[in-house]
């Protein structure tokens, strides 16, 4: 009897993982892709751990791609002293290259982008950044 109660202890919290990824991956694959602008980051904390912090710039997203062409901006990103907090999460080795692309974003025409899987009433997941319309991996490459 020990041993069963053991086996279900040390197998619930896979199973709670594996159907939370599973879950994820579902509305990931499902959502809707919309595209949205982004600026406005914090630079004190751009690149904190394996992130960017940014916030959406709704005047220059098309929301046309949301249901009665209205923006959901209540539903992207989390609140946070400042406004809504968003977060894209990269490599560590590609952080320095990136944080110089996005400083220069504010003196050039360069275009930050993300897109997102969207489910009406659900945080959206972000799935790519664009710079210019392409992968940002693109654009450290050809730098």
């Amino acid at each position: 009897m020990n041993k069963k109660i053991l086996a279900c202890i040390f197998i619930i919290p896979f199973v709670a993982l594996f159907s939370w990824t599973m879950w994820l991956y579902a509305q990931q694959a499902t959502g809707k892709e919309v595209k949205v602008s982004v600026t406005g980051y914090d630079p004190r904390d751009l690149l904190s751990g394996h992130y960017i912090q940014y916030t959406i710039d709704w005047d220059r997203t098309d929301c046309d791609q949301f249901l009665d062409s209205i923006c959901p901006k209540d539903e992207f990103c989390k609140e946070a002293r400042w406004g809504r907090q968003c977060r894209f999460y990269i490599p560590e080795k590609n952080a320095k290259e990136l944080d110089r692309l996005f400083w220069r974003h504010n003196t050039t025409d360069m275009i930050f982008e993300v897109v997102y899987s969207y489910h009406k009433g659900t945080e959206p997941l972000a799935k790519q950044l664009l710079i210019n319309g392409k992968d940002w991996r693109e654009s450290l490459e050809k730098k």
